[in-house]
């Protein structure tokens, strides 16, 4: 198994990514520097108990999801509720993945 900070900083580096934020704007809302947060998702520090709760305010997700390293779908229902949460969560996200889907699906 891979080291569990290795695990963390990618997870971590996904979700923010998918909420469209920076290092630097990211560091800043959850009050670190953008060097440590750097660090956190190369895998080479981990986080303390008060940083992961500012990243799943900042983020707005639960601290399981921050952890869970083998996200899946187990069903195309589970899926679309994610893809739903995903719009709901951002606006801005909705023509893009309109964008996409309609793409790919041509």
């Amino acid at each position: 198994m891979e080291d569990i900070k290795k695990l963390f900083g990618k997870r971590l580096k996904t979700l923010r990514e998918g909420k469209r934020l920076t290092q630097e704007k990211f560091a800043e809302k959850i009050d670190i520097s953008s060097r440590a947060l750097s660090a956190i998702e190369c895998g080479k520090n981990f986080v303390s108990a008060e940083t992961i709760t500012k990243i799943c305010l900042a983020l707005e997700v639960a601290p399981k999801q921050l952890f869970d390293f083998d996200f899946k779908y187990k069903s195309t229902q589970d899926a679309k509720k994610h893809l739903i949460e995903l719009i709901n969560g951002n606006e801005e996200h909705i023509l893009k993945i309109y964008e996409i889907i309609e793409a790919y699906l041509k």
